[in-house]
């Protein structure tokens, strides 16, 4: 006998990444200061054997983004890469895409604030993002764009949203970084279920 085929993974709608940082597994599931990370890890997937290709924190996401580290082994501010990324791949099929950076003062912003880092923003390293203005400025904004989209129904395809260095976990307590990931998601799932499949 055959073995039944295989479901194919389904057309979503949308998908969306929320990236927080530096914390180990046992740290956060069973940590009773994130509850709400621990419902979602008992209710949803819990993906167990995800780890980071290299340390510190720059390499990982541009590999997250490009598919590669480009020989990237430090949080450097000025190692632009000319390669395609995930956004390319997204855009040739007709979706779209966007980051919501936390604390990023406008739009295609190169450089760090106090609460932002350029370093966890790894769209703003690839050339063909960075170098296209009208394509940056559209797709690499700061977190209060997301309402903004929210408001207009004007959701891209695959969201990217990055807390800031506090909200992340980076630098608070894994307190702070699940009161904020209930709030917003208390904003987002509501829009995105009303889109369709998410």
């Amino acid at each position: 006998p055959t073995a039944a085929p295989k479901p194919l993974v389904p057309n979503f709608e949308h998908i969306a990444i929320i990236m927080f940082e530096n914390k180990e597994f046992g740290s956060v599931i069973g940590n009773p200061l994130m509850p709400n990370y621990n419902k979602l890890a008992s209710e949803y997937t819990l993906l167990t054997q995800y780890y980071a290709v290299i340390h510190p924190s720059l390499p990982n996401y541009i590999a997250l983004m490009g598919g590669d580290t480009f020989g990237i082994t430090s949080n450097c501010k000025d190692c632009f890469i000319a390669a395609p990324s995930l956004p390319d791949l997204i855009e040739a099929t007709g979706r779209t895409w966007k980051t919501y950076q936390e604390d990023m003062p406008e739009p295609c912003f190169v450089g760090d604030t106090l609460t932002y880092v350029q370093k966890h923003n790894p769209f703003i390293y690839f050339d063909p993002i960075r170098l296209d203005v009208a394509r940056c400025e559209r797709s690499v904004v700061p977190l209060t764009a997301l309402q903004t989209d929210i408001e207009a129904d004007a959701l891209p395809n695959f969201l990217f949203i990055k807390p800031n260095i506090c909200n992340d976990s980076h630098d608070c307590d894994l307190d702070v970084s699940d009161a904020w990931l209930t709030n917003l998601l208390g904003t987002l799932v509501p829009a995105l279920d009303a889109t369709g499949d998410s």
